[in-house]
């Protein structure tokens, strides 16, 4: 070994490292490496800066070899582990941090493996491991900076709020503006924190702190605008009293900034406009402000005259007995052999309104798919707790549901009609069912004034919409959407015994809210 070129490759390989030259650094530790082949320094420094130039394959033959040479080292464990993880496999690189911890790092190394360990937790979701993972990162770092370093601050919150825990996320989020005040995407994390957490008056300040603080410019402005608008109407729906004042404000900032939104956000503030409408009860400018963003042909599409029927499907009766022959069917291929008999492990037995028992069996289970099937608890999300739909489904349903709601409550049964066929197909649960249920709602209302439908119309839409909702509860008990409509359409048929053993099904509020709308359909029927 030329001792001399040796140290010249060296110390020219860590000044390039040193100002992100990484290339031409990684092309001096080799020339290292051509000198003395086993240095472990070399080894260990050559395989750090492939890193970066995303030269994978290389930094692990790299720290292989270091391991080879000196496997009794933490630290060489813990870079093999490193090496391991950019390659995406993430059993390997946690054998090796283990490893690492348990041969022990060096002071520098230490921190560094706890982080890599942390972030490994939260890619598999273990957030009590993560975070744990993450406080021994910041005992370890003598330096103090990571526990200011704002990745680590913002891969917190988003573990806490993954276990909701939503007052230790507002904790970190209070630290994150603290150490980049000026940096809009920590102020935005702490409003959404916030609004979780329904503290609308601190929220509000937050948006106050970021138009003073952050750096903005018109795009960021936009955005904090729009998020104000929001915060408006979350404040009317927890206020009654002030409701008006709040949805006043957002309707007045909706109108000052929407004219020179950019296309996409100008539909997006449309359509919030029109729920704004709404909520104002002013339903004509609602439709107005919503039929605005219907596509031309899909207006067209649904369009239509309904004069001849259009349920020709079974009634109740005929619909609940061929549930329950399913079920008995499934049940004699279980004690005849033609079902696997471990299928039951799957199974969940529940009881119809008559005491006899049904066994439930997860969608799919009898078919030759080969995916897993995913059960309604697990694919459909619940409304109105501020779960994400995709973007275009979520946009289309707020659209229907708006026009739904406001054709509903002018009493314009025919749109209502409409749109309760198009919000039906929603894959959100009460977008869906709510449309399912005003489309038999409507065929009740326009059959009593003869336009289009006959009373055999509504008794069948009835019959069938009944049945679907019991459907549903036989798949899941604690469907209380399906139970709220099934009581609701008893009642509105005449049928209150019935009615009222749904609504006691209920939790206390929702029973009660239902139960009056029971005695409402009761009085009306009475005067009838």
């Amino acid at each position: 070994m030329n001792q001399e070129n040796y140290i010249d490759a060296m110390i020219n390989a860590e000044a390039a490292f040193s100002n992100k030259n990484y290339a031409l650094a990684l092309e001096w530790f080799r020339k290292a490496l051509e000198e003395s082949p086993d240095d472990l320094q070399a080894l260990s420094r050559a395989g750090t800066v492939c890193v970066p130039l995303d030269k994978y394959d290389e930094s692990l033959e790299y720290f292989k070899k270091a391991m080879e040479l000196n496997p009794e080292n933490g630290d060489n464990a813990f870079n093999l582990g490193n090496a391991y993880f950019f390659h995406g496999d993430y059993g390997k690189a946690l054998e090796l941090y283990a490893e690492a911890e348990m041969k022990g790092c060096s002071e520098e190394a230490k921190p560094r493996l706890y982080y890599q360990m942390a972030l490994l937790c939260s890619i598999r979701h273990d957030v009590k491991a993560a975070l744990t993972n993450f406080q021994k990162y910041e005992d370890t770092d003598k330096s103090g900076i990571a526990a200011i370093n704002p990745d680590v601050i913002s891969e917190k919150i988003k573990l806490y709020m993954m276990a909701e825990d939503y007052d230790n996320a507002a904790k970190c989020a209070v630290q994150w503006v603290t150490v980049a005040p000026t940096e809009l995407r920590s102020y935005m994390v702490y409003f959404s924190i916030l609004m979780a957490k329904r503290d609308y008056d601190a929220a509000e300040k937050v948006i106050s702190d970021a138009e003073k603080y952050a750096e903005l410019d018109d795009n960021t402005r936009f955005t904090l605008k729009t998020e104000r608008v929001s915060l408006l109407i979350a404040k009317s729906d927890a206020d009654s009293a002030i409701a008006a004042s709040h949805l006043q404000k957002a309707y007045d900032l909706v109108n000052s900034i929407i004219e020179n939104a950019p296309i996409q956000q100008k539909n997006e503030l449309t359509l919030t406009l029109a729920e704004i409408c709404m909520k104002m009860a002013r339903y004509q400018e609602a439709i107005d402000t919503a039929s605005s963003l219907l596509p031309t042909d899909e207006v067209k599409q649904f369009d239509i005259q309904h004069s001849e029927p259009v349920y020709e499907g079974l009634d109740e009766a005929e619909i609940e007995a061929m549930v329950e022959e399913d079920m008995q069917s499934i049940d004699e291929k279980i004690a005849s052999g033609e079902i696997d008999e471990n299928a039951g492990e799957y199974a969940e037995v529940y009881y119809d309104e008559d005491g006899n028992p049904v066994r439930e069996y997860p969608e799919g289970m009898f078919d030759n798919a080969t995916e897993p099937v995913q059960t309604e608890s697990q694919s459909a999300e619940q409304p109105l707790q501020g779960v994400t739909e995709p973007p275009k489904a979520d946009y289309y349903d707020r659209l229907y549901f708006i026009l739904l709601s406001c054709y509903a409550a002018i009493e314009d049964y025919t749109n209502a009609h409409k749109f309760g066929g198009l919000l039906k197909h929603s894959e959100n649960i009460y977008y869906s069912y709510f449309g399912r249920y005003t489309e038999a709602f409507s065929v009740k209302k326009l059959s009593e004034i003869s336009t289009g439908f006959t009373k055999e119309n509504a008794e069948k839409a009835y019959a069938e919409t009944i049945s679907f909702f019991r459907s549903k509860m036989l798949q899941n008990p604690n469907n209380n959407f399906a139970v709220i409509f099934r009581a609701r359409m008893y009642a509105e048929s005449g049928k209150f015994v019935k009615a009222e053993e749904m609504a006691n099904l209920l939790a206390l509020d929702e029973k009660e809210a239902v139960l009056s709308y029971i005695d409402e359909c009761r009085k009306e029927y009475q005067s009838m």
